[in-house]
Formats: C-alpha cells, structure tokens, sequence
C-alpha cells in the first residue's frame, strides 16, 4: 500500500516530462515534412508564355504639337479709318489682288486734291521765278555789252552791283519753286499711296482663315498694323511643328519619319518627314522642349489648322532581330529554385541575378536565358542571343491555378 502510494505521488512529475517530449518530436516531424515536401510550383502554377519572333523594330520618341499652314499671312491696314464694305468672310478662297475690305476714301481722296492743287500751284511759282531770272539774265547780258563798247566806263559800278544781285536772287528764287515742286510731287505721292491703301487687296492666293472686322468698324494704324485678315496660301501641304522634350531632342534629326494622329480621325494615321530641328529652344513652367517641323501632304483637305496632333518619331530601326516581350525581361518566377538544406526549418534562396535574362520554357522545366538588350519601343524588345531562337516560348508571367 505505501508503496502505490509513493507511484502515484512521483507519476505527475514523470508525466509532464513525457508530454513535454511527445511535443518536441511531433514538432520536429512537422518541420522536416512541411520543409521537404516537395515543391508545388509545377503543379500549383502555370506559366504565360510568349513566342520569340524574327521581325523588325522601331524605336520612338513620341511628342505632340500643332498643324498650320506652310505659308500662312496675315493682312492689316497701313492707314486708319471706316470700314466701309467686307468683301470676302470665312473660308473664302480669293486671288492676289482680290478686294479684301474697303476703307472710306473721303479724307483720303481730299488730301489727293489737296496736294494735286499744290503741286499746280508750285508748277506756277517755278514759272513765275523763271520768267524773274529772264529777266534778270536779259540784263546783266546788256550790262557786259555796254561795258564792253564803252571800254568799262558803262554802265555805272553801282547800277552793275544791283542789277547782278538782281540775277542771283531770281536765279535762288527758281532753284527753291524747283525744292518746292519736288516737295509737292512728293506730298502727291504719299495721298495718292493713302487712297490706294483704302483698298485692301489680298497679297496671296489663299483661303480666308479669320476674318477680324465688319462694316462700320473704325481700325487705327498708328504703331502696330491691326491684322484684319488671316490667309492661308496653300492648305494642301500643312507644316506640324511638334514640341520634343530635351531629353530625346539628341536623337531627333532632319529626314526621320513621323506618324501622328489626331482626335479628328482617331483610326486614321498620318506620317511625314522631318524637315528641320530648331536650335532654339521653348520653356514653359520650367519645361524645355524644341520644335521639330516636319512637311504634311493634306491633299484630301482633311487636317486643318490648329489642330493637335500625338506623334512617334522614328529614332531607330533594328531589322531582321529576334523580339521578345518587354515583359519577359521583367518576369520574375513566384517560386525560385531553391537549395533544400536544413536550417531551423527555412530554405536558403539564390541570391538575385541582375544580369539580363529571360526564361525560357522547355517542356515543364524553366530555363534562364541571359540576353543582350538592343532596344525597347516600350512593349516589345529587340535582343540578342546564342541560345534563343525564333519560335522559343519564353515566360512573361505565372499564375496560380484555380
């Protein structure tokens, strides 16, 4: 009896013991199966792939701008005044020296008078002066023959002084009716280019872009010419200037090739050729960019200026190279090889490889390519490879079964 007593006053002790130690080992077994099962990635997984592709590439620099015509002028007044008539509107196509709009003449065609009645009236005060240095002339010519005859005793010293002072002033009085003359041609001149320019004629063969003014208005010329018309010369052949950010403006030059669209024609896409890089340069809230002119052919008159317009200039071209997607090149796998070596029940992951690559899928297994990279369009990129081929199927990603 004491000594079941002594056994069930020691089994307590023993008991946590053995609990203890039933504990540790299911532990230990839970680890060693959950870190050496093997690996659900091929069952659990499946890859997207994508074929490598033999083809060519364009690399673009894209940038945005505005159509306008190739020549465009704008028409103003050189004298002030009524809008008397508006001959043409919007839209209008017209011929070099077609009316534009008219200015009233009135004070246009008086100061014309004006002038034309001065300028008679100089042409009688140079005959008037003339017929004075006739005069004149007639009698200093007297006076030499006189002296002459009578040896220098005739006609008297003083009679000789004025009647030569006589001849010049007459001769002073004819060059200034000329002066005065000239200046009334002049005077003429300018009223009659005033009048003339009551008319405003179109300089260009054109059509009518804006139209700035109506009957009635009254327009001054005084430092600046106020632009009463906008004319396009030639609306088949439009000029886009496109605004490229400096970062790209080193690989933009002369004679590359451009396609844009604009909302106007949203399927539709346009192309044309660079003509020119400006060396100047645009900033706008701290934005730098620099023109790029290229020529349009707008033959069918379907583009039409002020419109805007996204383009991708072609920098570069890589023919006859093989083409993966660019996001082969970022696909990482959800579940990397990994060297199965105990410690405290992790797995040890390869370190990260930051050379290019790109993993090729053969059968059910992943192959790491590594790749030289030639250039990207964004979407797709032009590589180089020993080992790739055309047709290979490369990872772009991996999804998880459902």
């Amino acid at each position: 009896m004491e000594e079941m007593e002594k056994v069930l006053a020691y089994k307590p002790g023993r008991w946590r013991w053995w609990l203890a130690g039933v504990m540790v080992l299911l532990l230990f077994a839970g680890s060693l199966f959950i870190y050496f099962k093997p690996s659900d990635t091929q069952s659990s997984y499946r890859f997207v792939t994508r074929p490598v592709v033999s083809d060519e590439l364009n690399i673009t620099v894209s940038a945005s701008g505005y159509l306008k015509p190739q020549e465009s002028v704008v028409v103003g007044t050189e004298v002030s005044g009524t809008i008397e008539t508006v001959a043409v509107d919007y839209n209008d196509a017209v011929k070099q020296g077609a009316l534009l709009a008219r200015l009233d003449k009135t004070k246009y065609q008086s100061s014309v008078d004006q002038m034309r009645a001065a300028l008679d009236a100089a042409k009688a005060t140079l005959e008037n002066a003339e017929s004075a240095l006739f005069r004149a002339d007639a009698k200093v010519k007297r006076n030499r023959q006189l002296r002459e005859t009578t040896k220098g005793k005739l006609p008297a010293p003083n009679e000789w002084d004025n009647d030569w002072a006589a001849y010049l002033a007459a001769k002073a009085q004819v060059h200034n009716a000329q002066a005065m003359l000239e200046q009334a041609k002049y005077n003429l001149q300018t009223a009659q280019y005033n009048l003339e320019r009551t008319d405003i004629l179109s300089p260009v063969d054109g059509i009518v872009l804006k139209r700035n003014v109506d009957p009635g208005q009254t327009v001054v010329a005084s430092f600046q010419t106020p632009v009463l018309f906008a004319l396009a010369k030639d609306l088949r052949n439009m000029e886009l200037q496109l605004s490229v950010d400096e970062a790209d403006i080193a690989r933009v030059h002369a004679g590359q090739p451009v396609a844009f669209q604009v909302d106007a024609y949203p399927d539709t896409t346009f192309t044309g050729l660079i003509k020119m890089v400006r060396v100047d340069s645009q900033i706008e809230d701290g934005v730098v960019t620099y023109i790029a002119e290229l020529d349009v052919n707008n033959s069918d008159l379907r583009l039409r200026p002020g419109m805007s317009a996204d383009a991708d200039i072609t920098v570069k071209t890589f023919s006859h190279v093989l083409i993966v997607p660019r996001a082969a090149l970022l696909y990482v796998p959800a579940k990397p090889q990994q060297t199965k070596m105990f410690a405290f029940g992790s797995k040890e992951e390869r370190p990260f490889d930051a050379q290019t690559h790109v993993w090729r899928l053969r059968g059910d297994r992943q192959e790491k390519i590594y790749v030289k990279v030639l250039g990207s369009n964004g979407t797709r990129s032009a590589i180089s490879s020993d080992e790739l081929r055309e047709g290979d199927a490369v990872i772009v990603a991996q999804e998880k079964r459902q």
